[in-house]
């Protein structure tokens, strides 16, 4: 019972960390666009206003998602392409990258070994990529982040890399345990509740997909994502999401 409360806890204090994620992007785009920072006419303005608009019904859709799951009904597992599936991401963060100065990048190769369609709960697999956009944002003072679309061999695989403060070797195997936070955080004056790597490695587990980091202190950090190949070419989950996926005690022995 008491690992139960826990459980639902840290499920509510996920859902309340990435809406919170939500919303600050759409007010730092809002407030970029009261500036001026793209322009005044509509044009200028209009790709932003989308980003403002996607970022929005992103918080929106997070709160919808959480209903649902409160009432167990079964989560919407649906096919969509990533090539365009990150492609909205990139533009919902670029203007954010923007405002803290930084350059985000969006690299994808001319064609793939089996296409680029994925099966999956869109929602769950958002959550994952953008709490680690958001977190490479947040740990890169200066530079450059790269958001990846790419094969290797017969699997596809996200890349998300930045040119931050990186994580030293000895705090690697702590970074996906919920509520921790590196120690460098304080020094970097960044605020956070410590679940956003913790929730990326949820949802990636609940697809049957691998999560892996390389990083250099003082260098960078690359979150890799792997959808392993299946023999029908379509990339993620057959069926349904894992039982139980949001548990602590099924994610984190990946």
């Amino acid at each position: 019972m008491q690992q139960e409360v826990l459980s639902k806890q840290l499920d509510l204090s996920a859902l309340l960390h990435d809406v919170s994620n939500s919303f600050k992007g759409a007010s730092l785009i809002v407030n970029q666009l009261i500036d001026g920072a793209y322009g005044y006419s509509l044009e200028e303005i209009r790709p932003f206003l989308i980003a403002l608009r996607d970022t929005n019904d992103r918080g929106m859709s997070l709160v919808e998602a959480n209903r649902v799951s409160q009432e167990a009904k079964p989560v919407t597992v649906a096919q969509f392409d990533m090539l365009s599936f990150l492609q909205n991401n990139y533009s919902r963060f670029k203007p954010i990258a923007q405002y803290h100065s930084l350059n985000l990048h969006y690299e994808t190769q001319s064609s793939y070994k089996h296409g680029t369609q994925v099966r999956g709960d869109s929602i769950s697999i958002d959550r994952m990529l953008c709490n680690l956009v958001t977190n490479a944002i947040k740990y890169t003072l200066a530079g450059d982040i790269f958001l990846r679309l790419l094969n290797q061999e017969d699997d596809l695989i996200i890349e998300i890399e930045d040119t931050g403060c990186g994580i030293a070797a000895e705090q690697i195997s702590n970074i996906f345990i919920p509520l921790w936070r590196a120690p460098n955080s304080n020094l970097l004056h960044q605020s956070g509740m410590g679940l956003g790597l913790y929730i990326a490695l949820c949802v990636a587990h609940a697809h049957g997909l691998r999560i892996s980091v390389n990083s250099v202190a003082k260098q960078g950090t690359k979150f890799t994502i792997i959808f392993p190949y299946k023999d029908n070419g379509v990339y993620g989950i057959d069926d349904r999401m894992l039982p139980n996926s949001q548990r602590l005690q099924d994610a984190l022995p990946i």
